[in-house]
């Protein structure tokens, strides 16, 4: 989408690391607030981005679905604080750049800004056009 922190579920979804499934199915428990606005134009915001990966984290510390909503009190089920959690696990957001191309960010997230300017940096640094 053209306004930064304005995605559509597709892209929340790939920005998030789960599939359009899922995240129709955290709305569905209270595990993320339902998308803003009406009809064609629903969107999700920077906080559901937040909140969809933190539900993520909290997976993979090994908090069942069933237990996030006790985490946190902010309606969107999930908390500031995190479990303690094994140092070797670790949230990765998978970027795709181009056609063969991705960049793996390990614990933040990127703004549409940053995708942008790494995008042309990596085809510029390849010899390639942007596309």
């Amino acid at each position: 989408m053209s306004d930064e922190g304005r995605y559509g579920i597709a892209e929340l979804a790939e920005r998030g690391g789960v599939s359009r499934r899922t995240v129709r199915y955290y709305v569905q428990r209270g595990l993320l607030p339902p998308p803003t606005g009406v009809g064609r134009g629903k969107h999700y915001t920077e906080a559901h981005l937040e909140a969809l990966v933190r539900v993520r984290e909290l997976q993979e510390s090994g908090v069942a679905l069933a237990e996030i909503p006790a985490h946190g009190e902010d309606g969107g089920g999930v908390g500031d604080s995190p479990p303690a959690a094994p140092k070797e696990q670790s949230t990765w957001t998978r970027v795709v750049l181009g056609e063969g191309l991705e960049l793996h960010v390990r614990g933040r997230r990127l703004s549409e800004t940053q995708v942008r300017a790494l995008e042309a940096a990596v085809h510029g640094a390849l010899g390639e056009e942007e596309r």
